[in-house]
């Protein structure tokens, strides 16, 4: 297959998987082409640049070069592919002289894109663009448990008691379909924060297509029935992605939230799965649950 750009994923191979590894959905064309559909602008510029070896999405927002995807809802950004110098090349002579900003890179991307882009002739400067929060997983719940400072231990056993005694019984269930959706949709937007104002009806039909085209699903809580707390997330063969949250205002003092991801985390646990991903997003309770750094970068530039 030569070099090409083209405006549909159905010029690209198949085969062709992310350079980063344990980046999710995010770089693929399932969330890509919901992205486009729901959130690209009409008429916006998004090419794929391909050939038999790799590809690039892009995606040219205000004459500006950038991987497709806006960095606050694409979490990782990646090449695919083998091999992309000639993908880049091309991109180099088809934008020369606009600038350049590829966002949301793993280290795994972010040096392998480098060189490409100097291999083409393009002088890129990095510089840290966030970090994702991951937990490695290991085989048990109680070495998860053990991995975390004594007083965290007490305060997760704590909370779950609290919890049971306020409410009852748990239940965790992975679902699609549209009342599981409605649910988390309707506590979304009952939040009193900014959580609330961001699930716009524009925001409510880019999540549902997620669900429809990209694999997304709800984790809900129930108790006695009734919706407690859910999740918004993607699963592979490797971890789980946590891309969103919303919880019950009732229920707030028994901390469902908590509640939630402790039980994503043991069944991640039961399901054999290497990484719980808490995506972007510095907030503490991340770190509490034993969530370490990875660290992000963006890679400026002007092509000549």
């Amino acid at each position: 297959m030569a070099f090409d750009f083209v405006d549909s994923w159905d010029g690209v191979p198949t085969a062709l998987r992310p350079v980063a590894p344990m980046t999710g959905p995010f770089p693929t064309e399932p969330f890509l082409s919901a992205w486009r559909s729901h959130r690209a602008s009409p008429g916006a510029d998004t090419p794929i640049a391909v050939t038999a070896t790799g590809a690039v999405p892009l995606w040219i927002d205000q004459g500006v070069v950038r991987l497709s995807g806006e960095a606050d809802l694409t979490d990782y950004h990646s090449p695919l592919g083998v091999s992309f110098d000639e993908c880049m090349f091309s991109v180099t002579k088809r934008y020369s002289g606009a600038d350049f900003s590829f966002d949301s890179l793993p280290v795994e991307a972010l040096e392998p894109l480098a060189s490409a882009l100097a291999a083409a002739g393009v002088t890129s400067t990095s510089r840290p663009h966030g970090a994702t929060l991951t937990v490695d997983l290991p085989a048990e719940h109680d070495a998860w448990l053990g991995s975390l400072p004594k007083k965290r231990r007490h305060e997760l056993r704590r909370k779950r008691r609290r919890f049971v005694d306020a409410l009852g019984e748990p239940l965790l269930e992975r679902r699609t379909d549209r009342e599981a959706f409605e649910a988390f949709i309707a506590m979304h937007r009952s939040s009193q924060e900014d959580k609330g104002r961001f699930m716009t009806d524009e925001m409510e039909r880019f999540f549902w297509a997620l669900i429809t085209r990209a694999s997304a699903a709800i984790d809900l809580v129930t108790v006695a029935g009734s919706p407690v707390a859910a999740a918004f997330d993607f699963v592979d063969t490797d971890a789980l992605y946590l891309y969103n949250s919303a919880y019950t205002e009732h229920a707030s003092d028994a901390s469902p939230g908590i509640m939630l991801l402790t039980l994503m985390i043991e069944r991640s646990i039961d399901d054999g799965l290497r990484r719980f991903d808490f995506l972007k997003g510095d907030e503490q309770y991340k770190y509490r649950l034993g969530a370490v750094d990875r660290p992000l970068a963006v890679l400026e530039g002007k092509f000549p």
